[in-house]
């Protein structure tokens, strides 16, 4: 006579093992096995913990108990926020070009030039510079230099640099026009390799330089 799930001894057996399963409770986790729990976290890395969580819900890395995972997904949202939240700083909180010059250029009044586009490039000179972005200071301060020329009745930026102004003016010209142009090539064309050199504050800083030209180009239309 075959049995029923009331008898049979193997299904009792199996209902038992259940029933201590459910009923088996995981002690809670405290502040020092969450601390415990985090310096794990950190040694897996914040993209291997939410994968697990994610695509295994903690089973494989993590741990599968459910205070754990909760604790693992808060740690997983701290990490989040610390990394949208962390930003390179400038080492000064000073601007590429002064204040006291773009006013200077924003009053400017020609019939021959229009005079926004080189605001624009002066302000976001400025905002990425104080954003610590000193790849994009350097293509955009070669991209004023491109662009200011005709202003002097030049074609080119060299031509500018080496005949227009005084032998101080032009001094100063050379320089910025040598020092932009070694930094934006050798950073802008550089191939991918073992090492790679990243532009710094002082190498992108031609501040001194570039508010003589912008003063020029004051004088010049003013």
């Amino acid at each position: 006579m075959q049995g029923t799930p009331d008898t049979d001894p193997y299904v009792q057996t199996l209902a038992l093992e259940v029933d201590r399963a459910e009923t088996r409770v995981t002690p809670p986790l405290d502040d020092a096995g969450r601390t415990r729990l985090f310096a794990r976290l950190e040694s897996l890395g914040l993209e291997r913990v939410k994968h697990d969580l994610l695509e295994h819900m903690g089973r494989r890395e993590v741990g599968g108990a459910p205070d754990v995972r909760d604790s693992a997904w808060d740690w997983v949202h701290m990490k989040e926020a610390e990394v949208a939240g962390a930003k390179p700083r400038a080492p000064t909180a000073l601007g590429l070009v002064s204040q006291t010059r773009l006013d200077e250029l924003r009053k400017l009044s020609s019939g021959r030039f229009d005079f926004g586009k080189l605001i624009r490039l002066c302000e976001e000179i400025n905002i990425v510079y104080g954003e610590g972005c000193y790849f994009s200071t350097a293509m955009l301060t070669r991209a004023l230099l491109d662009h200011v020329p005709p202003v002097f009745g030049k074609s080119s930026f060299d031509e500018v640099a080496n005949h227009y102004g005084t032998r101080s003016v032009k001094g100063a010209l050379k320089h910025l026009n040598g020092a932009s142009k070694s930094v934006a090539d050798s950073h802008l064309h550089e191939r991918i390799s073992k090492r790679a050199m990243l532009p710094t504050a002082q190498q992108v800083d031609c501040r001194q330089q570039l508010d003589v030209l912008l003063g020029e180009v004051v004088r010049i239309a003013g």
